[in-house]
């Protein structure tokens, strides 16, 4: 299977363990030095043994509160043994509310399996509620 294809194939594991809080194979993919960043401003993550936990906890809190995720149309590429996806997933609250996440992925393959080295998941913000000023989109 080619870099984009398991790229592909984590997402869909990473995105099914927001829906059932269930480990799904993608924290097998977490690099000793990786770097999640998250909507909060707590999320700023560093280490395999700090990110597993907490990503677990959340997603399993996010389980449990009837929330799921699904991908949009993940733009991936790569180039020799570094992949990349963008995706904009829906959230689905359990009401039915959706969000818009935006996330961004950098994995590199090690020993024959791709290893996550950097991860966003975050809701977007509009600027004028963080600035209190309209800019150009």
């Amino acid at each position: 299977m080619n870099l984009e294809a398991r790229m592909r194939e984590l997402l869909t594991n990473f995105y099914g363990s927001f829906s059932t809080g269930l480990p799904t194979g993608w924290e097998n993919s977490v690099a000793e030095d990786v770097v999640v960043i998250g909507t909060d401003q707590a999320e700023w993550l560093q280490g395999r043994e700090r990110v597993v936990p907490v990503l677990q906890a959340q997603m399993d809190e996010m389980s449990r509160a009837g929330m799921r995720v699904e991908a949009d149309d993940p733009q991936i590429g790569s180039a020799g043994s570094t992949v990349w996806a963008a995706d904009q997933p829906t959230m689905r609250l359990e009401d039915e509310t959706e969000l818009t996440m935006r996330l961004t992925v950098v994995a590199v393959e090690q020993d024959g399996r791709l290893v996550i080295k950097q991860l966003h998941v975050s809701v977007g913000v509009p600027n004028e509620e963080v600035l209190n000023q309209t800019l150009t989109v």
